[in-house]
């Protein structure tokens, strides 16, 4: 039996995506990179509300570190389950609405209800109902931009 080379596709792992799955050891827990800075940067609103609360709440003012983290973890990590599937804190700002007539084009509505839509073809000219009929065998471009003056 003849050795035959293995062919791996190395898209998952260094496509677009790959670093998406990709874990690595902090202290002693085996995490993404985006679930640790998801954890550090909302002990900064828990830490604030746990010295506000800590007078009147005592012990049980730790709560809201781990309020403040499920709430991180649920705005950034999760996604919707229909559509472009955005994270939920792109869905909280995205705030354009189909309406009838309108689209959104690189982030500008552009309404397209009052608009005339026509033909366009190759050198034409605008013509009102009262126009007379021009002359139409033009050998070159200059005399048909004659005509027009």
């Amino acid at each position: 039996m003849s050795a035959i080379n293995s062919l791996y596709s190395l898209t998952p792992m260094t496509g677009r995506t790959s670093g998406a799955d990709r874990t690595t050891v902090i202290g002693t827990v085996e995490m993404k990179w985006r679930t640790f800075w998801i954890a550090v940067f909302a002990m900064v609103p828990g830490g604030i509300l746990t010295a506000v609360f800590y007078p009147m709440l005592d012990a049980w003012s730790f709560l809201w570190i781990a309020v403040t983290e499920a709430l991180a973890f649920y705005l950034i990590e999760r996604r919707s389950k229909e559509g472009l599937r955005l994270r939920t804190y792109q869905t909280f700002f995205d705030k354009k609405k189909s309406n009838i007539n309108e689209f959104y084009l690189c982030g500008q509505r552009i309404d397209v209800g009052g608009e005339e839509f026509g033909t366009i073809r190759q050198i034409t000219a605008p013509v009102g109902p009262d126009d007379r009929p021009r002359k139409t065998d033009f050998t070159t471009f200059e005399d048909f931009e004659e005509s027009l003056r």
